[in-house]
C-alpha cells in the first residue's frame, strides 16, 4: 500500500471503535456476563440488529420530526422507558401512550402521522 492508502485504511478503524464505544454506553456491552465465544458472538449480533433497527426507525418513521436527529442513547434510555398500554381489538392493535413529556409527545406525533399507505392484497383494484 502507498502511504496515502495506508493512512485511509488505518483511519477506518476509528469508525468501528466509535461504534463500540457508543454501544458500550447505550446497549450495555460493558456488563456482558459471559466470556464464552458463542455468547459474545450472539450478544454482538443482537446489538448490531438492534442498532440497525433503531437506525431504520429513525430514518423511516421519524423523518420530518425532531426525533430524526435524536441520539441513540436518548432513544434507547429515555424512549425505551416510556410506559404504554397495548390493547388488541377487532379493529387492530391500539397503543395508548400518555404524552406527559415533550419527548413522549414527539414520539406520539411521529408515530400517529404515517407517511405511507397500507395496501391490501385482497383489494380488487388494479394498479
Amino acid at each position: 500500500m502507498s502511504a496515502v492508502e495506508l493512512f485511509y485504511f488505518y483511519n477506518q478503524h476509528q469508525t468501528i471503535e466509535a461504534f463500540f464505544k457508543m454501544a458500550e454506553n447505550v446497549y450495555g456491552m460493558k456488563n456482558l456476563r459471559t466470556g464464552k465465544f458463542y455468547g459474545i458472538y450472539a450478544f454482538l449480533w443482537i446489538v448490531f440488529m438492534t442498532h440497525n433497527f433503531i437506525t431504520n426507525v429513525k430514518t423511516l418513521l421519524f423523518e420530518g420530526s425532531p426525533l430524526v436527529d435524536t441520539g441513540m442513547k436518548v432513544l434507547v434510555k429515555r424512549i425505551g422507558n416510556i410506559k404504554a398500554l397495548v390493547e388488541r381489538s377487532v379493529e387492530g392493535i391500539n397503543v395508548i401512550m400518555p404524552a406527559f413529556t415533550k419527548l413522549a409527545k414527539q414520539l406520539v406525533t411521529a408515530l400517529t402521522e404515517p407517511k405511507y399507505v397500507q395496501l391490501s392484497l385482497f383489494d380488487n383494484q388494479r394498479f
